[in-house]
C-alpha cells in the first residue's frame, strides 16, 4: 500500500508560479500620452476551467476600464496579458489611471496636469497608489486537489474486519514490502528514492509569499525630469516599486521649454552681449581721450 501511495504522489501536479504587474506611462513632447499595464505569470493561464487561471485573468481585467485594448499571449511556461490606451492631447483629455488603483492628489484631480506659460510648459504628476487591496488577488493561490472517490472502494478499519474477518490484509507487511522492493530494478529504486528526498526538501524549504508578487510603475518623459521621488532612474525612465503594506506616493515634474522661449533667450543673450561690448568700447574710448587731455 505504501508503494502505491508513493507512485500517486509522483503524479500529483504542484502548482507554483509568480505574477508581476508592470505599469508604464509615456509622456511625449507633442502632449500625447500612453499607459501600458502588463501581467506576467510564470505558468499557463489559457485553461478556462482552471480555478487559478480564471482568478488571475478575471482579477487583472477587472482593473481595466473599457478604453483599454487587451492582448493575451499564453504559453505552457509563461503567460502575459497586456492592456494599453492612449490620449492624443493631454491638455484636452486626461490619462485616467483610477481603474488601476491610482488616486490623483492634484487640485483638478487629473493624473497628468499640464501648465503652460509664456516661456515653458510643465507636466505634473502627483498621485498615490494603495497596493494592499490589489496584490492579494495575484499572490499564489494553492490549488485544491480534489480527491476522487473510487467506486466499489473496499471498506477500511473495523468495517473491513467485521465483513472479512482479517484487518491485517488491508496493510502490507514489512516482509512483503521488502519482497516488493527486491523485484524492482535499480533505476526504479533510485527514482523513487530521489523523488522522496526531493519532496522532503521542498517541504522543509522556507516559502515567501511576498517574493511571488511584484508591482512596479514607471514614467517615461522626453528628457530629464526637473523633479521626482522615484525609487530608481534609468535615463529618462523613472520607476517606483509599489509597496504592499502602505500607499506609494508618486511625484514627477517635467518641464518643456517652448521654441519661442528658446529663441527669445538666445536673442536676449545676444542683446546683452552687444550692450556689454558697447559699454566696454565706450569706456576704453573715454580713457584714451582722458589720457590725451592729460598729455596736452
Amino acid at each position: 500500500m505504501k508503494k502505491f501511495l508513493i507512485s500517486l504522489a509522483l503524479l500529483v501536479p504542484f502548482l507554483t508560479g509568480c505574477a508581476n504587474i508592470d505599469t508604464n506611462v509615456t509622456i511625449n513632447d507633442d502632449k500625447s500620452g500612453q499607459v501600458v499595464t502588463s501581467l506576467t505569470y510564470r505558468g499557463d493561464l489559457s485553461d478556462g476551467d482552471n480555478l487559478l487561471s480564471t482568478k488571475i485573468t478575471e482579477g487583472f481585467q477587472s482593473f481595466l476600464d473599457p478604453k483599454y485594448k487587451v492582448e493575451k499571449a499564453f504559453g505552457a511556461n509563461l503567460s502575459t496579458i497586456t492592456a494599453s490606451k492612449s490620449v492624443k492631447n493631454l491638455s484636452n483629455e486626461d490619462l485616467d489611471l483610477s481603474s488601476l488603483g491610482f488616486v490623483s492628489q492634484l487640485p483638478d484631480k487629473k493624473f497628468i496636469q499640464i501648465k503652460k506659460t509664456f516661456l515653458l510648459t510643465s507636466f505634473n504628476v502627483d498621485c498615490v497608489y494603495d497596493n494592499s487591496s490589489k496584490s492579494e488577488q495575484f499572490k499564489v493561490i494553492d490549488q485544491p486537489v480534489e480527491v476522487l472517490k473510487v467506486e466499489n472502494e473496499p471498506p477500511s478499519g473495523s468495517e473491513y474486519y467485521h465483513k472479512y474477518g482479517d484487518a491485517s490484509e488491508l496493510e502490507s507487511s514489512f516482509d512483503s514490502e521488502e519482497e516488493f522492493a527486491k523485484n524492482l530494478d535499480e533505476d526504479t529504486k533510485r527514482a523513487i528514492t530521489d523523488s522522496v528526498t526531493e519532496d522532503k526538501n521542498e517541504q522543509q524549504a522556507p516559502k515567501s509569499k511576498d517574493a511571488k508578487f511584484s508591482n512596479t510603475f514607471s514614467i517615461k518623459v522626453p528628457s530629464i525630469a526637473s523633479y521626482n521621488n522615484a525609487d530608481s532612474i534609468s535615463g529618462n525612465v523613472y520607476t517606483w516599486n509599489l509597496k504592499d503594506d502602505e500607499p506609494t506616493e508618486i511625484k514627477l515634474q517635467y518641464v518643456q521649454y517652448s521654441g519661442f522661449a528658446i529663441a527669445f533667450m538666445i536673442l536676449l543673450g545676444v542683446l546683452l552681449l552687444v550692450v556689454l561690448a558697447g559699454r566696454i568700447l565706450k569706456r576704453d574710448s573715454q580713457k584714451r581721450i582722458d589720457n590725451v587731455d592729460n598729455i596736452v
